[in-house]
C-alpha cells in the first residue's frame, strides 16, 4: 500500500524524520537550505490545506504523469521546477528554523483529522482525489526530507 500523508502512521514516520534535520543540515542535492525547505513544504501544505481551485479539466497527459508519479515511480525527480508561488530561495531567514520546524509538523499531523474533500486543482497532476493527495503530499514531504538525508 502507498504511503499515504492522510494515515497517521506515516504522518508519524514524517515527524520522526524532520526532527532529526537540523538548521545546520547540508542538502544532497538542490539550493534551498533547510529552513527554505521547511518554508517550501509548509507553503505547499498550507495550499492543500485551504485552498479550493475548482474542477479544471484534467489533460491526457496530466493523468498519465499522476500514474506514473504516484503509482509506479518510487519518488520524486530531484530537480522538478515548483510553482513560482512556493519558491523560497532567500525568502527566509535561517534563523526561522525551529519556527518552521514546528509549523511543519503541525501541518503533517492536520493531514491525517482531514475530514473534508480535498480540491485543490494539482498544477501537474490535475484534478485528483483526497487519498491521491495524500499519496502526493506523502511522497512531496519525502522528496524533501530525502534531500537533506533525514
Amino acid at each position: 500500500m502507498k504511503k499515504n500523508l492522510l494515515n497517521a502512521q506515516s504522518a508519524e514516520h514524517l515527524v520522526s524524520r524532520v526532527n532529526k534535520l537540523e538548521a545546520h543540515s547540508l542538502q544532497l542535492w538542490g539550493e534551498m537550505n533547510a529552513t527554505e525547505m521547511l518554508l517550501h513544504c509548509n507553503s505547499c501544505n498550507n495550499q492543500i490545506l485551504a485552498e479550493e481551485r475548482g474542477m479544471q479539466k484534467t489533460s491526457f497527459k496530466q493523468y498519465l504523469l499522476r500514474i506514473l508519479a504516484l503509482y509506479i515511480a518510487p519518488a520524486f525527480k530531484k530537480g522538478l521546477k515548483s510553482e513560482h508561488t512556493h519558491i523560497t530561495k532567500g525568502k527566509i531567514d535561517a534563523k526561522a528554523f525551529e519556527k518552521q520546524k514546528q509549523e511543519f509538523i503541525r501541518l503533517v499531523t492536520i493531514f491525517p483529522s482531514i475530514k473534508k474533500e480535498l480540491t485543490l486543482t494539482h498544477p501537474a497532476f490535475g484534478n485528483i482525489s483526497t487519498k491521491q493527495w495524500g499519496i502526493a503530499a506523502y511522497k512531496h514531504m519525502d522528496h524533501h526530507l530525502r534531500q537533506f538525508g533525514v
